[in-house]
């Protein structure tokens, strides 16, 4: 054998953890300094992290520390979005701020795949390199913002090798990590909060009370000590066998079950014990150790992957064979004694009195009273009872003591989650919606945090959660046409929660979640607590019927399954059938985001009814919630205000008002898409993306009425909906009428922030002179070329080369809409020409300019030139070509012609034309007030289109106000009544 031989109890168990990524988050950061962590950030807690006081420095650059600067002057977000490894031959003791990186000395380049805030003044980034990555070796690693072409933060790890997978061999999968300290960091880098699961927070947890009990074993008893004979090495015929028993090594407690037995031939050499722990493993808790012979003094260290390794000799084996026992004497103790001190050092940390102290409940003890915890099947768990032991439950989930059932929790160090797990065996309920609720009671009345672990649970049974806190990490499968979860007050929701209509489920048509506040009876009195105070997030509701694992973006299996609502917030629970007792119902008050709906005919659905049996008595109102970053696909009608606002003796009812629905990201779908939003509600507000509707979809956006009231009562009313760019991809001009549809028109607003259309109203006078109200929603605002496609007398040309071009849609480049542009092949050499002719016009331009919707061009030119009736240049301007070109302010005059070339290209490639647009504007009122359309052929004149209007003038002297008027063609002065 070689000379150094080892053997192991690694289990090598892994542990299988599903990630779900719903959505990404600006990232940001900088450091002055910090330390970089070879572990992952998302199962070491962060005062975890301060405690690798060995960790090599992060260095911040001296360009790094001028950007951040830069950065925080400007008030900007400062995107760090790399993390580069490279090995340097040469590279020095310590990185430096003026430190180069050369191109061949990079051997990865990875994303940042997370980054937290630990505190106001530090946060953490990382990212992890699969066993896919590799192979490579890396001493360097640096924080890299693309944007700005600048290495952050330096430092130098231990020489790394990075191991890829082959046949047969499984490549290493390395996680690593920064902290970076800097004054403020977490303001100016959007840095979250680090999250918490029950894994991170148990985890955290043990290594506190790990700590303690290491400390309290050492002080009483030394670093390493051993049970009587465990570990003790004696030579047998030329090999050496070490004894089973008992060890502490460093606190840790060992346990060899069997003698072993080491060859070496080269002597002499040292026998040692390496006991190690994986502080980021989570579920890693116990303790490992090899048996190794080597010639040299080996030293307590921690590897690359922030394991930390325990040595302690056992013996010399001298030249000539015998063995010098070097363990040390003075502590080695008897077992009972050992144990009384672990127990009584898990006490001290843990917060508990555990009975019994060295073996585990049996039926027939005595658990005297004081006790709060048991020790059943070599666990520890939380419960408080005194008396007689009747009845240990098998499969650990509840002891019987006097007769009287007490359920186990299970009590890692005082860990405060109640898993639903405890119930799986659990007899009397068959149902995993049954054992959630009785779970959830169990926390209610214990102060616990409801656990639902990373598995799959199939239920058949509403779920019912109130006033709780619920950690929710795996999925609900829901297996029947029921409600399936429902929040009625009071509930924190966090983790990474899924709920999904099961395949096995072939009709569906009720709610996945619902928030609703039905009545309780509280000594003997049926009264009302309104829904309120919920707080969900991280919330994915899936249909079954898409299968996610053929696509990423899931199949359907079969289009007509795409039944059934998301989330819904009801007042009125007796609808749905989860009460038969009416009353005054109102959900308030409620925080729900970052929820994403797949496969339902209603993901959204804000829902108020009346009481529809006389005397009509009953209120209900779904009103000021606040809902945030939701997103939808195939769906039927994307958000849903259901709201007939009045009741029918006339009285409130059924209201949903002052609900604020921000970052709506609502995907259109060929299966069943027929609307965005429908709403009969009043005075809430819709901020909405819908993408990719198309030129065909009418009524997209619907104002609807819940009543039959007259006009003028009940109506959906002061309602804002603030549209997106790709809401309006499809639509020509100025006409919205395809898109939105009111039962009243003009009674709700519309804003198309930033693009072609703002404060959109049904118009109240006609485009054009003589021309008829068409009932369409046109804009007011000053982009003028937006609306030149409907400008009669207004044409655009394009010219490649000198030839016109006629087969191009020249559309897109008009609708201001950045997902959309008119693509042009160019060749090296190329000239593109656009002409636009507003021949029944004169105009007068603040401003033109031309957007590229990429900027990855080649070298070119772009020039802008405004011409007048007789063809003269009036304005001209050359630059070079960039993602955005503008004139600045110009006061160009009396246009009649604007022409912009683009050419100067070096190489082939391709000219995206995302936007032309132009800023118009009235030079005095003696030079006349152009139309809507900018057309007006009375050039020089002051024109009145409102039928009985005219100009008001004040006399100095009384303030008493004349208008001025004609009527059957004489011009009269008449006072004006206030």
């Amino acid at each position: 054998m070689s000379n150094i031989d080892s053997m192991s109890n690694d289990d090598k168990k892994g542990i299988s953890r599903r990630s779900f990524l719903r959505s990404t988050t600006m990232i940001a950061g900088g450091a002055t300094a910090g330390m970089f962590i070879p572990g992952a950030i998302d199962k070491v807690s962060a005062l975890d992290f301060m405690k690798h006081s060995n960790q090599p420095a992060v260095i911040i650059t001296a360009k790094g520390r001028a950007l951040i600067a830069k950065m925080q002057a400007e008030k900007k977000i400062l995107l760090i979005d790399s993390m580069i490894f490279a090995y340097k031959a040469n590279r020095g003791k310590a990185p430096t701020e003026n430190e180069q990186l050369q191109p061949n000395d990079i051997v990865h380049n990875a994303k940042i795949q997370h980054q937290i805030r630990l505190s106001e003044n530090e946060i953490a980034l990382s990212t992890t390199l699969d066993s896919d990555v590799g192979p490579f070796k890396f001493n360097w690693s640096c924080l890299y913002c693309s944007e700005y072409d600048t290495i952050i933060a330096i430092t130098y790890p231990q020489l790394t090798t990075k191991t890829v997978d082959g046949p047969g061999v499984k490549g290493n999968t390395l996680i690593r990590s920064f902290i970076i300290n800097y004054n403020n960091i977490a303001e100016i880098t959007n840095s979250t909060a680090m999250a918490t699961s029950p894994n991170l927070m148990a985890h955290q947890r043990l290594n506190n009370v790990e700590n303690s009990a290491l400390q309290a074993i050492i002080d009483q008893q030394g670093q390493d000590w051993f049970i009587k004979n465990g570990f003790m090495v004696l030579p047998v015929e030329g090999v050496y066998k070490v004894m089973a028993g008992v060890a502490y090594i460093s606190g840790h407690r060992i346990e060899l079950e069997h003698s072993r037995v080491i060859d070496v031939a080269n002597k002499p050499f040292y026998i040692y014990v390496d006991a190690y722990k994986n502080s980021n493993d989570t579920d890693g808790l116990e303790t490992k150790f090899n048996i190794i012979a080597s010639t040299k003094d080996l030293k307590n260290y921690v590897n690359t992957d922030g394991v930390h390794h325990y040595y302690c000799k056992l013996c010399q084996v001298m030249a000539d064979g015998s063995v010098s026992d070097l363990r040390p004497q003075n502590t080695v103790v008897d077992k009972g004694w050992a144990e009384a001190q672990d127990h009584q050092a898990i006490e001290s940390v843990s917060g508990l009195k555990i009975y019994p102290i060295s073996r585990n409940l049996a039926v027939g003890d005595i658990i005297p009273s004081g006790y709060n915890g048991l020790r059943v099947n070599n666990k520890i768990y939380r419960v408080i009872c005194h008396g007689s032991v009747d009845e240990i439950d098998t499969n650990d989930t509840f002891v019987i003591v006097n007769e009287n059932k007490y359920f186990l929790q299970p009590c890692i160090e005082g860990q405060s989650f109640y898993s639903i797990d405890n119930l799986e065996h659990y007899a009397p309920l068959s149902d995993w919606g049954d054992k959630i609720n009785y779970a959830a009671e169990i926390c209610r009345k214990g102060g616990l945090i409801l656990w639902i672990p990373n598995k799959v649970y199939r239920f058949n049974k509403t779920i019912v959660l109130k006033d709780i806190n619920v950690q929710w990490d795996g999925t609900l499968e829901l297996c029947s046409n029921v409600v399936g979860v429902v929040f009625k007050y009071n509930v924190n929701l966090t983790g990474n929660p899924f709920i999904l209509r099961s395949r096995s489920l072939d009709h569906f048509d009720k709610a996945m979640v619902m928030l609703t506040s039905s009545t309780e009876k509280v000594n003997g009195k049926w009264k009302t607590k309104g829904c309120v105070e919920n707080k969900i997030s991280q919330l994915n509701i899936l249909n079954g019927w898409i299968d996610y694992e053929e696509s990423s973006n899931g199949k359907v299996l079969d289009s007509s399954k795409l039944t059934g609502r998301g989330l819904v917030l009801l007042a009125g629970s007796w609808t749905a059938g989860l009460t038969t007792q009416r009353s005054h119902e109102y959900v308030w008050r409620n925080f729900v985001s970052d929820v994403y709906v797949d496969g339902f005919e209603q993901p959204y659905v804000l829902e108020a009814v009346i009481d529809d049996i006389n005397p009509n008595r009953w209120v209900t109102w779904v009103n000021g919630n606040k809902l945030h970053n939701l997103c939808a696909r195939r769906f039927s009608q994307g958000f849903v205000v259901k709201s007939p606002l009045l009741r029918p003796n006339g009285k409130i009812g059924g209201e949903v008002a002052g609900n604020t629905c921000a970052s709506l990201d609502f995907q259109w779908s060929s299966y069943t898409t027929e609307s965005f939003l429908v709403c009969e509600g009043r005075n809430n507000k819709f901020e909405l993306m819908g993408w990719d509707a198309p030129k065909t979809a009418t009524n997209t956006i619907q104002f609807l009425r819940g009543n039959s009231f007259p006009a003028g009562y009940g109506e959906a009313a002061g309602n804002i909906v603030e549209l997106y760019g790709a809401t309006l991809l499809h639509l020509n001009g100025s006409d919205l009428s395809p898109l939105v549809y009111e039962s009243n028109p003009g009674l709700n607003t519309f804003i198309g922030e930033g693009f072609q259309a703002r404060n959109l109203m049904p118009e109240s006078s006609p485009p054009t002179v003589g021309s008829t109200l068409t009932n369409s929603y046109i804009p007011k605002l000053d982009n003028f070329l937006a609306f030149i496609n409907e400008r009669p007398g207004c044409h655009v040309r394009l010219f490649k080369n000198g030839h016109f071009q006629s087969n191009v849609d020249l559309a897109p480049m008009f609708d201001f809409n950045p997902e959309s542009s008119v693509r042009l092949a160019v060749e090296k050499g190329d000239q593109y020409r656009v002409v636009i002719s507003l021949e029944n016009a004169i105009n007068h331009f603040n401003m033109v300019g031309s957007t590229l919707g990429y900027n990855n061009l080649s070298a070119g030119m772009i020039d802008i030139d405004l011409h007048d009736r007789h063809k003269k240049s009036v304005y001209s301007s050359q630059q070079t070509l960039k993602t955005a070109n503008v004139t600045g302010f110009i006061n160009a005059t009396k246009i009649k012609t604007i022409v912009i070339t683009y050419s100067g290209f070096e190489k082939s490639g391709k000219l995206n034309i995302s936007a032309l647009y132009g800023q118009t504007y009235n030079r005095n009122s003696s030079q006349g007030v152009m139309t809507a359309d900018g057309a007006c052929w009375m050039q020089d004149d002051i024109k009145i289109n409102k039928a009985g209007a005219g100009v008001v003038i004040r006399d100095e002297v009384n303030g008493q106000l004349y208008r001025i008027a004609i009527a059957n063609g004489e011009l009269k002065l008449e006072p004006v009544k206030k």
